[in-house]
């Protein structure tokens, strides 16, 4: 039988986390860890510095500066589409600070939001084309119809504030009239340029649900009175007449149904300006009827 082989005395009484064997692990794990430390710094520097010498080449290079002017058969070096009443120029002068400069250092999302700012435009998408090109979409408002808008004081008794029309969008925002087209739109009564913005927001769309609602009728609806919304007024021509129509908050189709259906009996009333009341379903209450015009130079005795 073998003999089991004696530590040496020195040994014997050490603890077994502090035998050379142990010590010699312990130590091999510390330079490991080291080394992996090492490694990771390593690593992380070397990525840091392709990151900077990569974007001080995207920055310097010229291939990637975006042009101050389109050179002949190339494309424009700031492509805007979409456009046809907000102003090319003021969205082109939105970019006079990229010109020259690396596409690389250009802001997309900021470029949006200053575009997004202008008059007329609705939203805008702004992207990077690389290497050294932008491309801008707008899309643009949609007026549903015009307002009458102080311009000036006249002086006049009679007339003391003139107005110019100015058009309304469903989101309630105000714009200029770019074209005379603009005017064929209905008018809106019962909003003003002063008013909060959620307030003429709230009005242009009801003013959206009444004409959808009364379709039919709309080509002679020349204009709709929301001065006292949620009521509802129109202008509603007929015999050659513009005449008021006063519809309530609700039931705008049933009611404009009724009167559309007894106008001839009601003929004799239906002068330009008249107020008629259809709030009481099926019926027609005259609420006011304008003075017959007197004759030039008075009346005769």
């Amino acid at each position: 039988m073998a003999r089991r082989k004696k530590q040496p005395p020195e040994y014997d009484n050490l603890p077994a986390d502090q035998s050379p064997r142990r010590g010699g692990l312990d130590a091999f794990r510390m330079l490991k860890f080291a080394g992996m430390t090492l490694g990771v710094v390593a690593a992380v520097f070397a990525a840091g510095w392709l990151a900077w010498s990569g974007e001080e080449f995207l920055v310097n290079d010229n291939r990637f500066r975006i042009g101050t002017e389109a050179l002949p058969g190339q494309a424009p070096a700031i492509e805007v589409t979409g456009v046809r009443d907000a102003s090319m120029k003021a969205i082109l002068e939105v970019f006079d600070h990229d010109r020259g400069r690396s596409l690389f250092k250009l802001d997309p999302k900021e470029r949006k939001i200053q575009v997004e700012e202008l008059p007329w435009v609705k939203s805008a998408t702004v992207r990077r084309i690389w290497p050294n090109r932008v491309a801008v979409e707008v899309i643009e408002r949609s007026p549903i119809a015009f307002i009458q808008a102080p311009s000036a004081v006249t002086g006049s008794m009679e007339n003391p504030v003139a107005y110019k029309p100015m058009l309304i969008d469903d989101d309630g925002e105000i714009l200029g009239i770019r074209s005379q087209k603009a005017l064929a739109l209905p008018l809106l009564k019962g909003v003003r340029v002063q008013d909060p913005k959620e307030q003429r927001r709230a009005r242009a769309r009801l003013m959206m649900k009444v004409m959808d609602e009364l379709a039919p009728y709309r080509d002679r609806i020349p204009e709709v009175d929301l001065s006292a919304a949620p009521a509802v007024a129109i202008g509603y021509e007929i015999q050659g007449a513009t005449i008021e129509l006063l519809l309530g908050e609700t039931a705008w189709r049933k009611r404009l149904d009724y009167f559309s259906r007894n106008a001839d009996r009601i003929r004799h009333v239906l002068r330009d300006r008249v107020v008629l009341d259809l709030t009481m379903d099926e019926r027609v209450i005259l609420k006011s009827s304008p003075e017959p015009s007197k004759p030039e130079g008075g009346a005769r005795e």
